[in-house]
């Protein structure tokens, strides 16, 4: 800090009673300066152009979540076929079972399409991904960046998992109509599968570290999201999702059988470009 004013700075006894000689005051100026800030103050949020981005990475997000949202209906949202219908269905079990007893009754043209609005789609989600970003703001970097890359290199693994559908669907496909009892043709699919759960396995567990890591900064307070928001992350909106897909009755709860993770972005970033929306409006000038 720089020294403060010397108060014992002497004066001449013959010039102290002239008004224009009188002793200069030695009593430092304690008011604020007005363009003064403090040195570690946090920068201040996005106006402008950062705005603009941040509200088109919101509008990013919903697009794409709508896009996928379509896509799994294509690929899984067909009424399932049975064991007796797709012999095949006989070799698998859980998860992949459900999957594949979707995709055996859709067309190719289907299955294609559904695989696609994904693939297509993906970079928009990279877009959107600013939100966590800002979401942690003021955060350090040390602090707020590791969930976000975590969040980020997850939605950027998605659309290889998404895409996928399409060739797993169509080996399964071929496998049935060829009617051949190869051992080799039969665990193709099942080959295909295992590279499918792959990514999507690092993708949830990507997810899980950055939605605890982001919550917890969250509930903590002073982010730019507020409190009430902690669980607007991909964990907590995937939960959601899930039970909405699974206890949804009649013909939407068939389309949706396999749109949990898309219900859940479109979710996440309904709620989050609401707030964010909100909040930067309040803050412009």
């Amino acid at each position: 800090m720089p020294d403060a004013p010397n108060s014992s700075s002497p004066t001449s006894p013959t010039d102290s009673t002239g008004p224009e000689n009188s002793p200069r005051s030695t009593i430092p100026d304690s008011s604020p300066d007005p363009t003064a800030s403090a040195p570690h103050a946090p920068p201040p949020p996005p106006r402008g152009a950062g705005t603009l981005a941040l509200r088109l990475a919101g509008i990013a997000g919903i697009a794409a979540s709508v896009a996928w949202l379509i896509g799994d209906i294509l690929l899984l949202g067909k009424p399932m076929g049975s064991a007796d219908q797709y012999p095949i269905l006989n070799a698998y079990d859980g998860m992949a079972r459900d999957s594949l007893a979707a995709m055996l009754p859709a067309s190719t043209t289907r299955l294609a399409w559904g695989a696609l609005l994904g693939v297509l789609t993906g970079p928009l989600y990279l877009v959107a991904c600013r939100h966590f970003r800002q979401a942690l703001f003021p955060h350090p970097r040390r602090v707020s960046l590791p969930p976000y890359l975590m969040l980020t290199a997850g939605y950027a693994l998605a659309p290889f998992a998404h895409g996928s559908f399409f060739y797993w669907g169509q080996a399964a496909k071929a496998v049935h109509e060829s009617g051949a009892g190869s051992d080799a043709l039969t665990t193709l699919p099942g080959d295909l599968a295992t590279v499918l759960f792959i990514p999507y396995a690092v993708l949830l567990a990507l997810w899980v570290v950055g939605s605890v890591w982001m919550a917890v900064l969250v509930f903590r307070g002073g982010t730019a999201l507020p409190r009430w928001t902690g669980m607007a992350n991909p964990l907590f909106c995937t939960l959601i999702g899930a039970l909405v897909t699974k206890l949804w009755p009649g013909a939407i709860g068939t389309a949706l059988q396999g749109a949990a993770l898309s219900v859940a972005n479109l979710l996440l970033f309904s709620l989050t470009t609401v707030v964010l929306w909100k909040k930067a409006g309040e803050e412009s000038p």
